[in-house]
């Protein structure tokens, strides 16, 4: 059984990703936390304000920066986490530095077999089919080794994060404008998460 916490902004969803956790992790307290995202962005206060906000619930992070991580390391380092955090940034750049050591395979297998998985931002919208629609919002040209933007394939539907929140208020509004007849977009603020249990996901 899978379960998935995508969020458009830890801080912002804390009390409802904490409530999850203790539901579901029993006790857990470690958690492997993937900043890489923010690497290629000017802006990273959001992933600081997502460590804090675990932190202060008494969360212990073990930090993985996968672009400069060696393969073996990286590969310990997922098979042993019993929860894995994803933090947001440059979902193509993400993308990227997970498809360059085939994390994104080994990613979608332990996801699949149960580990607890947290997606912010880019960390959600990765889990998609294919991320190409983020393109509005997020520069693909950061990622110039992205040979192909399928992802991870492990939801059925097309996180939009960030949905009438600065400063993505016109890029969400194109993105959802431009797919949502075509793709099935699941739009959510800061302040919402989607919560996924194998096939079927609730919005909190």
């Amino acid at each position: 059984m899978k379960t998935i916490f995508l969020t458009s902004y830890i801080a912002g969803t804390i009390e409802k990703l904490v409530e999850l956790l203790q539901k579901e992790q029993r006790g857990v307290k470690n958690i492997l936390f993937i900043p890489t995202a923010g690497n290629v962005e000017e802006y990273t206060g959001y992933i600081d304000d997502g460590k804090n906000a675990l932190q202060q619930y008494g969360f212990e992070l073990d930090m993985l920066d996968i672009a400069h991580t060696d393969l073996q390391q990286c590969q310990t380092s997922l098979s042993n986490a019993p929860i894995i955090c994803i933090s947001g940034g440059n979902t193509f750049y993400l993308l990227q530095e997970l498809k360059r050591k085939k994390l994104d395979q080994i990613l979608t297998k332990i996801i699949t077999q149960g580990c607890f998985y947290i997606g912010e931002s880019a960390g959600a919208i990765i889990l998609a089919a294919d991320i190409e629609y983020n393109k509005i919002m997020d520069d693909s040209s950061l990622a110039p080794d992205l040979e192909n933007y399928t992802g991870l394939n492990l939801i059925d539907f097309y996180p939009l994060p960030h949905y009438i929140e600065e400063p993505f208020v016109e890029s969400v509004q194109q993105i959802y404008t431009k797919y949502k007849d075509n793709l099935k977009l699941v739009p959510i603020n800061n302040h919402q998460a989607i919560i996924v249990n194998d096939n079927t996901y609730t919005i909190v």
